[in-house]
């Protein structure tokens, strides 16, 4: 998906995890995935680009979201997940 097409998703709920450091972004991101039902959306907003590298393997590996896509705004990454 484009930035756009992702800005466009309706988000179920947001994890923000500026300055934080691994494993909290992927804690985060697995307990709010866990809190919304199936289809919806989450998002990661975060400040270090390999969290969102963490993060996508742990949830995708472990069947839990499909990540969507990344993009990227003025040194914040935000990351849509799709919850499985």
């Amino acid at each position: 998906m484009n930035d756009d097409q992702l800005q466009a998703l309706q988000i179920a709920r947001e994890v923000d995890c500026e300055g934080e450091l691994c494993p909290g972004p992927v804690l985060k991101s697995m307990e709010a995935l866990g809190a919304v039902d199936a289809g919806e959306i989450v998002v990661l907003r975060t400040d270090l680009q390999v969290a969102t590298e963490n993060v996508k393997v742990a949830v995708e590996t472990g069947g839990l979201a499909e990540v969507l896509g990344t993009r990227a705004a003025d040194g914040i990454y935000f990351m849509y997940m799709k919850r499985l």
